[in-house]
This record gives C-alpha cells, sequence and structure tokens, in this order.
C-alpha cells in the first residue's frame, strides 16, 4: 500500500459506522426498519457500499470488512489506489451477494499474482484499468454470470497477444472514450466477446464504420451506440446498413447531422438503414418508416449523386411528386362582425384567435352589454355553416374552430326564470 493511503475498512468506518469502535463490536441482528445509516452497516443491512476516489490502497482488517459488508451487492470503489489482486480476491471472497463491482480507474497489476474466487458478479467496472487482454481474460474466467462490461477509458493494443474469445457470457460492452480513430480497432476489442448484444463507442474520435468479416461472427449483436462520435461521411451509414443484426441504433450528435434539421436526420438515416427498428431510443413504426422512406426519395429527387437505396426505395414506393408548401400554422386573428340585436349591437372589430371561447366571451362582455355568464354565442360562417357554442366548448381556443374573416359573432342574452318560492305551509304537525 502506498504511503498515505488509507484501508477500505478505515473508510467504511467513517462513512457509515459511528466513531465509537464498540458499534463495531456489537453486531446486532434484529430489524433495522428506521435505524441510522451507521446504525444500518452495524447491524449488517449495508447492500451499497460507495467509497469511490477515497484514495484507499489496500481492505485492512479483513475480518472485520467480511462482517461488515457481508450482505453488500453493490460496491463502488473506483478512483481509488488499489493495486493488488489479493485485495480484489478479498472482495470477491468476502462479499457472497456481490453483483456489480466498480473498481475502474485503480491502478491494478496488469499481470495477476493471485488466485481469483470464483463469483457471482453480472456487472464489472474496469474503466481506467489498461489491462491487457490476457489478464482480462482470466478475470473473466472466475465470473460466469458478468454479462456487463465496462472498459472506457481504456487504450487497447493492437498486438496483444490474446486470440481466443475474452468471455462468452458478456453481452453488454462499454468502450467510451478509449482513443478509437478506425473501426478495425473497435472490432479488435468487440471479436473477442462472441455473443455480444449491445456496444457503446461514445465519444469516440471516430470517423468511420465499415463492415467486416469479424461483425458476420457476431450474430447477436443487436444495438449499437454512436453518439458524439467523428463520423462525418453517409458512407457510413450505408456501411451501418449492411450490418443487417443492428436493430437499434444510436447516432445523435456526430458532425455528419450538424447542418442538418431534426427531420432530415430522421428521415433520411430511417431511409438509409432499412432494417432498424429503433432510432435513438425511439421505436420506428411501420407508418414512420413509409413516411421516410418517402421523405428520402424527394430528398434525392433533383440531386444528382443518389444513394444506393433510392433505387430500392423508387422500386418500392414509384416516383412521387414534390409536395406542394402549404402553411398550416393557425391565424393569430380575424377581421369579423359582432351582432347583438337586443342591445342594438353590429360592428366589424379584430380578435386574437389564441384566446379559448370562455376568455373570448369575457372580453365581449363590455362591448355587447351582457354579462358572459348570461352570453349565449353563436359562429356563422360565410359558406352557410353556423357554430353553436356550449360550455362543452368553453376551454377550446378559438382558432380551433378555423374562423375566417367575415364571419360573424351573434349574441343573445340567456333568459333567466325566477323560481318562485313555495309558500310556507298552513299546517304543521304535532309531536
Amino acid at each position: 500500500m502506498e504511503e498515505g493511503c488509507s484501508t477500505l475498512v478505515r473508510s467504511l468506518e467513517q462513512k457509515y459506522l459511528d466513531d465509537d469502535d464498540d458499534i463495531v463490536q456489537d453486531i446486532l441482528f434484529t430489524g433495522f426498519t428506521g435505524c441510522s445509516p451507521c446504525k444500518m452497516a452495524s447491524q449488517r443491512a449495508l447492500e451499497l457500499l460507495v467509497l469511490n476516489n477515497m484514495n484507499i490502497g489496500t481492505i485492512g482488517d479483513t475480518d472485520k470488512f467480511a462482517t461488515l459488508a457481508s450482505h453488500v451487492s453493490e460496491a463502488d470503489l473506483g478512483w481509488n489506489q488499489i493495486s493488488q489482486w489479493s485485495d480484489v480476491a478479498c472482495i470477491l471472497k468476502n462479499l457472497p451477494h456481490l453483483r456489480v463491482l466498480n473498481i475502474g480507474h485503480n491502478p491494478l497489476n496488469p499481470v495477476i499474482d493471485h488466485e481469483l474466487p470464483v463469483s457471482t458478479l453480472h456487472t464489472i467496472i474496469l474503466n481506467g484499468t489498461h489491462l491487457p487482454f490476457k489478464t482480462l481474460q482470466s478475470v473473466l474466467s472466475v465470473l460466469p454470470k458478468v454479462n456487463e462490461l465496462h472498459m472506457s477509458d481504456n487504450q487497447f493494443k493492437e498486438d496483444d497477444d490474446c486470440d481466443e474469445p475474452i468471455s462468452t457470457t458478456v453481452r453488454t460492452i462499454h468502450l467510451n472514450r478509449c482513443g478509437f480513430q478506425e473501426w478495425s480497432s473497435v472490432m479488435n476489442v468487440v471479436k473477442r466477446f462472441p455473443n455480444v448484444c449491445s456496444v457503446f463507442v461514445c465519444e469516440n474520435p471516430l470517423k468511420d464504420v465499415t463492415h467486416c468479416k469479424q461483425f458476420e461472427q457476431l450474430p447477436f449483436w443487436n444495438f449499437l451506440n454512436l453518439a458524439k462520435t467523428s463520423i462525418d461521411s453517409w458512407i457510413s451509414l450505408d456501411n451501418l446498413s449492411k450490418m443487417t443484426s443492428i436493430t437499434d441504433l444510436r447516432i445523435p450528435n456526430i458532425p455528419l447531422l450538424d447542418p442538418l434539421t431534426n427531420e432530415e436526420r430522421l428521415h433520411l438515416i430511417i431511409g438509409r438503414i432499412h432494417h432498424l427498428r429503433v432510432l435513438n431510443g425511439s421505436k420506428i413504426t411501420n407508418e414512420q418508416r413509409e413516411q421516410s422512406e418517402r421523405f428520402f426519395i424527394r430528398y434525392y429527387q433533383e440531386q444528382k449523386e443518389k444513394p444506393v437505396q433510392y433505387k430500392t426505395l423508387i422500386e418500392k414506393h414509384g416516383n412521387l411528386e414534390k409536395l406542394v408548401n402549404i402553411d398550416l400554422t393557425p391565424k393569430k386573428d380575424a377581421v369579423v362582425k359582432l351582432v347583438c340585436e337586443e342591445k342594438d349591437v353590429n360592428q366589424e372589430i379584430t380578435i386574437s384567435l389564441e384566446p379559448t371561447i370562455l376568455e373570448f366571451m369575457k372580453c365581449l362582455e363590455p362591448k355587447v352589454g351582457v354579462k358572459y355568464t348570461r352570453m349565449k354565442l353563436f359562429l356563422f360562417r360565410g359558406d352557410g355553416r353556423s357554430e353553436d357554442f356550449t360550455s362543452s366548448s368553453y376551454n377550446m381556443p378559438l382558432h380551433y374552430f378555423k374562423i375566417e374573416d367575415d364571419d360573424v359573432f351573434m349574441i343573445q342574452e340567456k333568459i333567466v326564470v325566477t323560481k318562485r318560492r313555495r309558500p310556507p305551509s298552513s299546517t304543521s304537525s304535532s309531536s
């Protein structure tokens, strides 16, 4: 352990336990509902252990660690100074319920010099550890249930002499910020996980995606995240269209798409990659696909250079007429006539179409001299149609009714019938 480093047990006590050592010694076995975090830890109820960036160099008192942390299912020990595999072995051995382990950004020895016990981990985070493939293979060989592997912030050597599969159980692998510039570098890592389903390669200076033979040997690969990469050519998306097992793609924030509108990004990607089922987290419906394919055809109709998918889509949808730009933006105001025969009102006014019917009636009250609560409102259109506004339409905006200039609003005052009180009975009941 480096000079000045803390132990895991000491850091655990400082964060989760009282300073009184008696509490550590006095392990209670009663219910812990309503207890403080300190008491919960001392009652063996600690399940989530977060001790990242605490300058931890080794475990410390192994027996005490096994007692205090035996119920831990998730342990975050990232950004510490753990270097010895004997400490990793101690963690795996003494945490029987451990499912998630983060030992990323620790200076782990590149060569395993201690036997590791078999563990039931399902997620291990080794970001920034720069482990060789042989070492990674040895680690995962004692983790038969691991299905998610985090290897971001690592530098991988192209000439690594490990050609055998690293793990057949890993289904999800994270390779973000690994400095990949070529797709071959990505495949050099991914090909070592033959049953992989999901691959994250975000925030890499990757400029292209190419179809290669190694991809054909990964039949379960169906998800790819290329967010914040440096892809700047449609050729990469054409190559993705050849990788037919990938049905779920995330590709936001890349230079290629920066000049395009959101609508163009959506339609041009879907039109190019016919086998996609999910794009950037949104499911692609049959209606969405047809809309995108038709947009794709019209987008490239007038362009000299057409992508290879254009011919296929023409065969599917035929040559399409160019769409006429129609402004469907709702009108903001209209010039209408206001008529109230009872109050001798007949005038032309300009009204905003943004307010609701009820708000409009309140505005009419001073103009016609009828309280809005006693107002009956009708609309007569230029084509002879009419509209009778009832209470069910009061919360709807005026523009919903497609009001045009020269339409006529007619106001009538409701007749209020005063109820006559029943005269008091002349007879009274006796008790």
